[in-house]
């Protein structure tokens, strides 16, 4: 069923009379127009009000329904996608014991591959790199709030406690 054009003239004035991104975002999910016409729709009350894409994105990430819709099948997505990037050995041991040398590795390769990636190169899984990650961004955090200066040694030294201790540490000395 087609928009009549005087219902397009309609939605089409009440989106551009959004004060605010957090009232654009409502008034277009509660309108009936189509994706194409919304996104032609939004371009133009972006340049009426000079607010950017960004604010729109902001508001759209806190509201309710989109919140819940982004949501939908999350649990699903990331299990497959824990599976699809699974490389440790078949027949290994669950856990993985870390080597000094391949945390310090890990640890000059983390700013610059993703998660799959280091999974692959190191012959784990993604909840283990995450892991791993987890606990580099801790130790910083630690390192921060004593005003210490950190080095690849210290970080990585410090990493190799578990992370229910770094995390016991952080909480205490904040």
């Amino acid at each position: 069923m087609k928009n009549s054009l005087a219902k397009i003239t309609a939605e089409r004035s009440k989106l551009l009379s959004a004060k605010t991104p957090e009232q654009y975002i409502t008034f277009s999910i509660n309108s009936k127009l189509p994706p194409g016409k919304k996104a032609t729709i939004t371009s133009e009350w972006l340049a009426k009000t000079n607010f950017t894409y960004e604010d729109i994105s902001y508001a759209r990430n806190r509201d309710p329904f989109w919140r819940k819709k982004k949501s939908q099948g999350s649990k699903e997505r990331n299990l497959k996608r824990i599976q699809e990037f699974n490389f440790k050995k078949p027949g290994a041991t669950p856990k993985k014991t870390w080597t000094t040398a391949e945390m310090e590795e890990l640890f000059d390769l983390d700013k610059k591959f993703v998660d799959r990636d280091l999974a692959k190169k190191f012959k784990t899984s993604l909840p283990a790199i995450n892991h791993i990650r987890r606990k580099f961004k801790m130790v910083r955090e630690i390192f921060e709030v004593k005003k210490e200066k950190a080095n690849k040694k210290k970080m990585v030294a410090y990493s190799m406690k578990s992370e229910k201790l770094l995390r016991e540490e952080l909480a205490s000395l904040g």
